[in-house]
């Protein structure tokens, strides 16, 4: 099937009819509505809580809530079987599916692979294309292919993007919208993409004025280029691509800020082996991360794949701006020496050493131009604006359901 572009939502200019202003009742599927577990989780928690402001009656359906949030919205609880991943995943689509049956929501989003669901919000990977791409010798992928998580969730995938349950496939790149037409046939009418929301109050350039203290507190010279990385997934978001292009480039000078939990000691060794050990600082999960983003010149997250890496518009919201890859959700917010750079792949090594020594013998009023433009691209994306454009398609997807 040919690749067409997928419709962007715009906040409208004018408000829609007035039978459209109903407030709606919405269920939000996914695993866990918590604010510990990570950012998906944390997505979830704050749309439900801007769909509430806009007026919106919400319902969580999922497996669990934190006893914290519990007071904020009704919870129905989904029988998940953990005897293996495969059975945790198809068993919690498939009852998910059963409980929204038992209800009467105008409205059901799926954040995750749930079943019986309105719409369907590309929130992880996808599991067909993430095995192309991480796999890449053909054998091992083909070994792969029969594993029964990947079988699962690629199966769990096909049935939601194909159902014509599902009126409308949420994206929050342009990435995954090429993708759903290229491994599902999903038709570009059916997909809409909208940015994920950024707290710009919260990750904003006066964290800059920490700099100077993260950096002496972690040994990183106050003038020293800095670049940062942020993952619980090392070896996914590509940090053996930036630690050999550490090595590469010609700026011995470059120092790396690793931030996240991930195989420390592993990546540690392969540093000393490459002789950039003296220049990598592993920091840990922070949270206050807005400090460390803001203490370094340049996020640098050389990611395989994803849907879209928050890191990259976190930073750049803080006024630095962001090196990755054409291949994931990020690359929408880079434009090419003026938010940051895009590298072909993950495994660019050469490529992204040349980008790094290009970066750092830019004058300082040429990255201050860099900063301010980073921090200007996401000045829209704020979480009330996500809300707003979700809110909008619900009504969208109401009056195609009023319809049938």
């Amino acid at each position: 099937m040919a690749i067409s572009t997928v419709q962007q939502v715009k906040t409208p200019k004018a408000a829609p009819p007035a039978l459209d202003r109903q407030p709606l009742k919405i269920a939000i599927a996914r695993r866990y509505y918590s604010l510990q577990r990570g950012g998906a989780e944390r997505y979830c928690v704050n749309l439900s809580r801007q769909l509430l402001k806009l007026g919106h009656d919400v319902s969580f359906v999922g497996e669990g809530i934190d006893d914290a949030l519990s007071d904020e919205l009704p919870f129905f609880p989904v029988r998940v079987q953990s005897s293996t991943s495969s059975a945790r995943n198809r068993s919690f689509a498939e009852n998910c599916g059963k409980v929204i049956a038992g209800q009467n929501f105008d409205i059901v989003y799926g954040l995750g692979r749930s079943l019986g669901v309105d719409l369907f919000r590309v929130t992880e990977r996808l599991q067909s294309h993430w095995l192309n791409v991480h796999y890449r010798n053909r054998a091992h992928r083909l070994l792969q292919q029969l594993n029964p998580r990947h079988r699962t969730l690629i199966e769990l995938e096909r049935t939601i993007c194909q159902s014509p349950q599902t009126r409308r496939i949420v994206t929050i790149s342009s990435v995954d919208g090429a993708l759903l037409q290229r491994y599902y046939d999903v038709p570009p009418e059916k997909i809409r993409t909208i940015y994920n929301g950024v707290d710009i109050d919260h990750f904003h350039p006066r964290a800059q004025q920490f700099s100077a203290e993260v950096r002496r507190e972690w040994g990183i010279g106050e003038h020293d280029p800095l670049i940062t990385f942020a993952s619980m997934d090392f070896a996914g978001k590509g940090l053996r691509t930036i630690l050999e292009s550490l090595r590469s480039a010609r700026n011995q000078e470059i120092q790396l800020l690793v931030l996240g939990r991930g195989p420390q000691h592993k990546f540690a060794r392969l540093a000393k082996q490459l002789g950039v050990a003296n220049r990598v600082t592993f920091a840990g999960r922070q949270d206050k991360i807005e400090r460390f983003y803001a203490a370094g010149d340049l996020m640098v997250l050389p990611t395989t794949y994803e849907p879209f890496p928050n890191v990259v518009v976190e930073s750049m919201a803080c006024g630095v701006p962001a090196i990755t890859t054409a291949t994931a959700g990020g690359a929408d917010m880079i434009d090419e020496e003026a938010t940051g750079y895009l590298l072909p792949d993950s495994w660019a090594v050469g490529e992204l050493a040349e980008r790094l020594d290009h970066h750092f013998s830019k004058t300082d009023a040429q990255r201050e131009l860099m900063a301010t433009a980073s921090r200007a691209r996401t000045a829209t994306m704020t979480v009330e604006n996500n809300a707003r454009q979700v809110s909008e398609l619900f009504y969208e997807v109401l009056r195609d359901k009023s319809r049938v």
